[in-house]
């Protein structure tokens, strides 16, 4: 008896989840002002890993730390997009580095034009998830199977209610 309570309360936890990882998640994807990237390289340990998602978003919005000396923002170097750490400001223009490099890195930012976002926080190894959904074996066990299984519980919910009215319409008559 009580392991069916404990049941549906995993259950419940469980769901409460999901919904708002895909809440969340639907709300990065479509903002304009927010952001998640996967992080290639382990500079920035031992606060950040490769396969680390970042969530980040635009400065200046709820949630994103202003950028100042400390904060780690998200620019564009090249082609590249790079989280790093500011480590000082002179005027409109940043130095950076990895947290886990001795030096700053060899170029300045522009915070005008080079600075895509400021960082809100990261989900340590879920950019690993990230690229095996990409991979056939990955999309069919996160997507299509789990979405096999939740329209297998509708259909079986729907049916036990048809079967339900049937015996209670047979009963009455």
């Amino acid at each position: 008896m009580y392991w069916r309570i404990i049941y549906k309360l995993v259950g419940m936890g469980v769901s409460i989840v999901l919904l708002l990882f895909i809440g969340i998640t639907g709300f990065i994807y479509i903002s304009e002002d927010y952001n998640a990237y996967v992080v290639m390289s382990d500079s920035m340990q031992p606060d950040m890993s490769s396969g680390d998602l970042v969530l980040v978003g635009s400065p200046g919005k709820p949630f994103v730390d202003d950028i100042k000396p400390g904060a780690i923002v998200t620019y564009r170097h090249n082609e590249a997009l790079v989280t790093h750490r500011v480590v000082s400001i002179t005027d409109d223009t940043l130095i950076t580095k990895g947290d886990a490099m001795e030096d700053t890195d060899p170029w300045t930012v522009s915070r005008l034009n080079d600075v895509e976002s400021g960082y809100i926080t990261h989900i340590p190894y879920l950019g690993h998830l990230n690229a095996f959904i990409k991979t056939r074996t990955g999309w069919f066990l996160v997507v299509i199977l789990p979405g096999i299984f939740l329209l297998t519980l509708i259909i079986k919910e729907i049916l036990k209610e048809a079967l339900r009215n049937e015996k209670y319409t047979k009963e009455v008559i």
